[in-house]
């Protein structure tokens, strides 16, 4: 099963990170990744981690990662594609701020909507949310808004900060947004915050604006989409993207129905609902 090499992967990527935060190493600069952002050596450990891993076990797999690009070293197509994010929320690691993830998606050829598994881990805790297809790891709930009823019908949400910086409209949007919300949180790990908004420890994840790549979103989106969460992206629809783009995409997951309706009809057009 897909879903146990990632499990593997993802825990392989914890142990050798821990050994890093033990040794006080984990926030050295290495350099800068395929994609611009610093490389710390925790995100460099875990990514030799993971790849190590899925090359393991899986012969033709093409590897998408946010430090070293596209890696394919077989000939002619990959009967799978990876697509790693080896820490997310490395800033918070570097810091020693206890909140930081690893994701993997696994998918049978380069576009999003071809996902079949995927995982991601919360390092601090253990915690692994994962889905293959029809499995998911956590319980689903037919009721998507016991949260926001317990807050008195207003929702709380993990909201991406960069939303309220970008530009004059998207500032007074998003502020418009959070007077409606009983109150958000800004945590620094997008994956990791994405699953605790799909089962329901919050209502949803906002980012309003394009601010993440792929590997920062598909890996909990796909889980998310599992958990029976609402999703939307933005400027197109991020299902139809390749796994290798270098775009910035907006995202919204909602839990609560109701909430993730009103923020996409308060955000207008350019947004599209994925299914």
């Amino acid at each position: 099963m897909l879903r146990a090499v990632i499990s593997e992967a993802l825990r392989a990527a914890r142990d050798a990170l821990l050994d890093t935060v033990g040794r006080g190493v984990v926030g050295e600069p290495m350099g800068r990744g395929y994609y611009g952002d610093i490389s710390y050596r925790g995100d460099l450990v875990c990514e030799r981690a993971i790849v190590e891993v899925l090359r393991s076990h899986l012969d033709r797999v093409a590897i998408v990662s946010e430090e070293m690009g596209l890696s394919w070293e077989g000939e002619g197509e990959p009967e799978y594609w990876a697509l790693i994010d080896p820490v997310d929320g490395s800033a918070n690691m570097s810091r020693g701020i206890s909140f930081y993830s690893s994701g993997i998606a696994l998918a049978r050829s380069p576009s999003a909507k071809d996902v079949v598994s995927s995982g991601v881990i919360d390092h601090v805790t253990g915690e692994i949310f994962i889905r293959e297809e029809e499995y998911v790891s956590h319980k689903t709930s037919s009721d998507l808004s016991i949260a926001s009823q317990r807050g008195k019908g207003r929702a709380a949400v993990f909201f991406h900060h960069a939303s309220f910086k970008r530009d004059t409209k998207s500032r007074e949007i998003s502020i418009r947004i959070t007077e409606r919300l009983r109150f958000f949180r800004v945590m620094g790990s997008a994956l990791l915050e994405m699953c605790h908004a799909s089962v329901g420890r919050v209502d949803g994840y906002l980012c309003l604006t394009p601010e993440l790549r792929m590997m920062d979103v598909v890996p909990a989106l796909y889980f998310a989409m599992g958990m029976g969460c609402r999703s939307a992206s933005y400027p197109k629809s991020l299902l139809d993207e390749r796994l290798d783009s270098r775009s910035r995409y907006g995202i919204i997951i909602g839990r609560d129905q109701i909430m993730f309706e009103e923020v996409v009809s308060m955000l207008g057009d350019g947004w599209t609902i994925l299914t």
